[in-house]
């Protein structure tokens, strides 16, 4: 019998975000790309002695919630609601490396590794898809993260379409440690949008981006786009900043991935000089950087 499981989880940026319109229960349509990458957080779950069945959630950043408020916890709540097999209590060890408030799916990847984790510590033989409708309720990125690879998530996110993810090109992620509210930024969205301030084309299909991912960096370049960049900008300008200054520096494709802050950058191969001074730029700065070569991944 296992005491123990530990989990990479690993986080995503967009390689598109588009809304649709609002649903009859408030939610937003979404139409996205997404592609995971190699950075990630480390989810531990381990048994404890307890005729409770209670859930008990650590974590090495103090910012992070070791209650309900936490994906993780509820990830947990579910499968012990469903399961009377898990007859023990839950420890959850959560090493956070990937930034809070991030558009990565940083937390939903917790979700996404205690859901991997429980399911393997304790033998319960859920299937992939089960534990993505799991995943549904708790959150929109759950589902995709509990499967490393590029897919369109359409509805309310959860409904996915896998597709070939990108395969060159280096990746350089950039936080500048600021946050962006997702429900702030959507609600932010819908205002511009009703003021005619979000221009026709902020918009892009998930499928073309797929289609196009298949083919290589150089078919992207001029395509991914991110309708919550709009809001965001304006709640953070050093966003944009960000965006531009990527550019400058030598950046194929550079976006904002999720609601923020989080912008990525994707340098060309024979760029790879310019990657690195970039992210020693952003380094110098104080900002969170992340890189890693999308054809070794």
């Amino acid at each position: 019998m296992k005491n123990s499981v530990t989990v990479k989880a690993y986080c995503k940026i967009n390689l598109s975000l588009d809304i649709k319109g609002v649903r009859s229960d408030g939610k937003h349509e979404v139409d996205m790309c997404m592609q995971s990458i190699p950075l990630h957080d480390v989810v531990e779950v381990r048994r404890f002695p307890s005729c409770k069945r209670e859930i008990k959630l650590k974590a090495n950043a103090e910012w992070v919630p070791t209650d309900s408020k936490n994906t993780a916890y509820k990830a947990a709540e579910l499968l012990i609601k469903d399961f009377p097999q898990i007859d023990c209590g839950t420890e959850i060890i959560i090493d956070k490396r990937v930034p809070g408030c991030g558009g990565l799916g940083g937390s939903s990847s917790d979700a996404a590794g205690v859901l991997l984790g429980m399911n393997d510590l304790y033998d319960l033989g859920i299937t992939l898809e089960e534990l993505q409708k799991y995943g549904a309720q708790i959150g929109a990125d759950v589902p995709f993260l509990l499967k490393y690879g590029a897919a369109i998530a359409t509805g309310t996110g959860t409904d996915l379409k896998y597709t070939e993810p990108l395969k060159e090109g280096i990746l350089l992620l950039v936080n500048p440690g600021t946050e962006v509210s997702t429900a702030a930024a959507y609600k932010k969205y819908d205002e511009l949008y009703a003021e005619g301030k979000i221009p026709s084309e902020a918009h892009q299909e998930a499928e073309k981006i797929a289609d196009v991912m298949a083919q290589g960096l150089d078919a992207l370049i001029g395509k991914t786009k991110n309708v919550l960049e709009y809001p965001a900008f304006e709640f953070e300008p050093v966003i944009k900043e960000i965006k531009e200054e990527l550019y400058k520096m030598g950046a194929a494709v550079a976006m904002m991935s999720g609601s923020g802050a989080t912008v990525f950058g994707i340098f060309k191969e024979k760029d790879k000089e310019n990657a690195d001074k970039a992210k020693r730029i952003f380094d110098e700065k104080g900002f969170f950087t992340f890189t890693c070569d999308f054809g070794t991944v």
